[in-house]
């Protein structure tokens, strides 16, 4: 009996309960984000004229980039080798999308409240932008390290891709 369950494991290649981990992580990782990505579409085009210019792109590719992730993880839950390739372009992806995003982010303006506090409403749309752009920055290095620290985790098991 123990030889007839011996045999038929001999083809199947076993995933590593790191490389396990990994992928359950990715999928929630990465499915939160197509959640997000399709949320984000819904609400930038059904509230264009309060958003900022290049979200809807912006939530474009960030959805494609979740997309690709989540795909890559489920490939290499198969242990197939092309899932570590569609992981890294996903990756990849949700780096140039953020870069892209902060470089091209542009805050509504505030509509100008005339008079004396023109000066104000300026300065106020000025700080904002500057925050905005600075929490935008922070988490892109964020997204950075994490992106990093799970492509070189991934690497660390492509040996066992056999697919």
């Amino acid at each position: 009996m123990s030889d007839s369950l011996d045999n038929m494991n001999e083809g199947t290649a076993q995933r590593p309960t790191f490389l396990t981990v990994l992928c359950i992580l990715t999928f929630i990782g990465s499915g939160l984000g197509v959640l997000g990505g399709i949320l984000a579409l819904v609400g930038s085009s059904a509230l264009a004229m309060f958003t900022p210019q290049g979200s809807l792109i912006s939530a474009a590719v960030g959805l494609v980039a979740a997309g690709l992730c989540l795909f890559g993880a489920v490939k290499m839950w198969g242990l197939y080798k092309q899932g570590f390739t569609l992981y890294l372009a996903g990756s990849v992806l949700s780096l140039v999308g953020g870069l892209v995003g902060i470089f091209t982010f542009k805050m509504p303006q505030m509509e100008d409240l005339g008079g004396e506090f023109s000066e104000f409403t300026s300065s106020t749309n000025q700080l904002a932008e500057g925050l905005a752009k600075s929490a935008m920055w922070t988490g892109f290095i964020f997204s950075l390290v994490i992106v990093l620290v799970f492509v070189l985790m991934y690497n660390a098991n492509r040996k066992h891709l056999v697919k």
